[in-house]
């Protein structure tokens, strides 16, 4: 329970952000955009999990609908196209159409065994599809395979994006120590580069360069057309993160990249490789950045923090409760993370000092089993429930607006 003096801190922060308009707010408003999908994993090519001016569900939303998944837990977060959801349950990966709510098609509809960890990839009508030991391009429609490009490791965990360049339009995949950039229509193998270490966590591209991160703490700038390290960092805590690039739209001086560390730090790289800034937290979750309105938001343990971009200090932090792994989104002016609930939260964080906040929930929502990932279309979100833990139960997919 905060003490009395650190109520009278968020009593008076509260007052002084009603005379004084805003403490340090992004100025973000709801969005007004009802029209955008989320074809990858990380919303974008460069793990942003964010679509800034989208809009969502700011109030408790309703169930338009749900299915379940016939597997425990979903272990990727959900793809989403116009007509089209995207599923890994873990068993299997399976394609549901939006409108019909049926399924459409899966890659191995008698699985028994956990072998899938990973999200496809859509672009232009076709699904590429991360099948263990190979990559498979699959009509979205129909899920007939248009061609496969067999690989000697596993797939990497969500390690998977292919690029608009329309002619030139490639498809990188990390599977063991080798990333691999194919020929996105035919699956011809352009260039491989191996690396020192196992490919971990989804790829982020960014112009000209391919970030890439490993399990044991090295993170390399590759050459996106020819395949050549242009630099590698270490880590010395290992890497807990997707690398995530930042932008001149996303802070007030230059491009980088930032990725989070097996002890909670939070380490910013500008483009040439020279470390920035970094930021203690504390016990750091999986695969848990995402960037929207000039915040770096960061889930450590059962706590979201919000960071200034430029110099990663912290601007606030809300309690997330317990069983919170999967990773925070931004849509419009509102942060959603799942948990032991979904939660969806004010990008300014309300007002207050630190964990002592006011207004800064817009509505949470329990369900059977806890909440694990979150994507969003459309204004729609659609939302994996965990129930590995209860027995005879199935996790579900939910679709709420």
């Amino acid at each position: 329970m905060p003490s009395r003096r650190e109520l009278l801190l968020g009593v008076t922060a509260a007052s002084t952000a009603a005379v004084a308009g805003c403490l340090g707010n992004t100025g973000a408003g709801p969005g007004t955009d009802d029209d955008y999908t989320w074809p990858t994993v990380g919303a974008d090519l460069r793990n942003s999990r964010a679509i800034p001016d989208g809009v969502a569900p700011r109030d408790e939303p309703d169930v338009e609908w749900r299915v379940d998944l016939e597997s425990s837990q979903a272990t990727s977060e959900p793809i989403v196209t116009d007509d089209t959801v995207l599923v890994t349950t873990g068993l299997d990966i399976v394609a549901f159409d939006r409108e019909t709510r049926n399924r459409r098609w899966s890659i191995d509809p008698d699985s028994e065994a956990y072998a899938y960890n990973s999200s496809p990839t859509v672009f232009d009508d076709t699904a590429y599809v991360p099948e263990r030991r190979e990559l498979t391009a699959r009509d979205l429609e129909s899920g007939a395979v248009e061609w496969s490009f067999e690989l000697e490791r596993i797939v990497s965990e969500s390690a998977l994006t292919v690029t608009d360049t329309g002619d030139d339009g490639r498809v990188y995949v990390a599977a063991g120590n080798t990333i691999h950039a194919l020929d996105a229509e035919s699956g011809d193998e352009l260039w491989e580069q191996e690396l020192l270490g196992i490919a971990q966590y989804a790829l982020a591209k960014h112009a000209d360069w391919l970030f890439v991160a490993t399990r044991g703490g090295e993170l390399y700038r590759l050459n996106s057309w020819e395949g050549a390290v242009e630099w590698r960092r270490t880590i010395e805590a290992g890497i807990s993160s997707a690398p995530i690039v930042l932008t001149s739209d996303d802070r007030r001086r230059g491009h980088g990249v930032a990725i989070a560390g097996g002890d909670g730090s939070i380490t910013y790289f500008d483009v040439g490789g020279e470390r920035e800034w970094e930021t203690e937290l504390h016990a750091f979750g999986e695969d848990g950045l995402a960037i929207g309105h000039r915040r770096l938001l960061a889930r450590s343990g059962s706590t979201l923090y919000a960071l200034e971009t430029d110099d990663g200090d912290e601007r606030w932090r809300v309690d997330l409760g317990e069983h919170t792994r999967g990773p925070p989104i931004v849509v419009g002016d509102t942060v959603y993370v799942g948990g032991d609930r979904l939660r969806a939260i004010d990008i300014d964080g309300g007002v207050g000092v630190r964990t002592v906040r006011v207004g800064e929930q817009r509505f949470e929502r329990e369900e059977t089993g806890d909440v694990g990932y979150v994507t969003a279309a459309g204004g729609t979100l659609f939302v994996t429930t965990n129930v590995a833990a209860m027995d005879e139960e199935s996790a579900e997919l939910l679709v709420l607006s």
